[in-house]
């Protein structure tokens, strides 16, 4: 399979990618968190402040904020949509449960297994990312040894939201060459006998 992980999601990626290698075929990382060390010292909190912290994360003046550094240049009245849209996770009743566990079990932190990552992966990286900066996309690039990376101008942290014509095709195209190469790899070779 080919697995995409956006964001925190990549860090998924990567540890199901190097504990599951037989699994996936193919990795694309957008906008790649995977050097936070995890939820840090967050995974001290006593659990009443850790309820307090998550409803924070939920409140509207912190979804706006982070709505316009997510996206760029995007107007007042579709950041208001955005932040609806980006808030219904918030809303299952298990979400506030789930998302203390995370931070008390301290989360995700994939730093040391980026070298073991071996599948064919493509980065892709929104230029004008305010929340992970786009020098991290040059070093998981440099990090990972059969990886390529691109850029989406004129985009923010989600391309696959704010640019979703670019970011498919820039899959569709990682796709295609692989299969090709893959293709080119199992073909038959000719002998020439003279």
């Amino acid at each position: 399979m080919t697995l995409v992980g956006p964001s925190l999601g990549a860090a998924v990626a990567v540890d199901f990618a190097v504990n599951h290698p037989e699994a996936v075929e193919n990795l694309v990382l957008i906008d790649a968190s995977v050097y936070a060390e995890g939820t840090g010292n967050l995974a001290k909190l006593p659990r009443a402040v850790a309820y307090a912290g998550v409803s924070i994360l939920k409140s509207f003046p912190l979804r706006l904020y982070t709505t316009f550094l997510a996206f760029k240049g995007v107007s007042f009245d579709t950041g208001l949509d955005w932040v609806n849209i980006g808030k219904l996770h918030c809303l299952y009743p298990w979400w506030e449960d789930a998302t203390v566990s995370f931070m008390i079990s301290g989360g995700y932190n994939v730093s040391r297994q980026i070298d073991q990552v071996m599948q064919k992966t493509l980065i892709i990286w929104g230029e004008d990312d305010q929340i992970i900066s786009n020098k991290l996309a040059v070093r998981l690039h440099f990090e990972l040894p059969n990886s390529n990376i691109r850029q989406i101008p004129d985009c923010g942290h989600l391309p696959h939201v704010e640019k979703p014509d670019s970011a498919a095709r820039l899959i569709l195209e990682f796709m295609q060459n692989h299969s090709c190469q893959k293709k080119a790899q199992l073909a038959p070779t000719e002998e020439v006998v003279y």
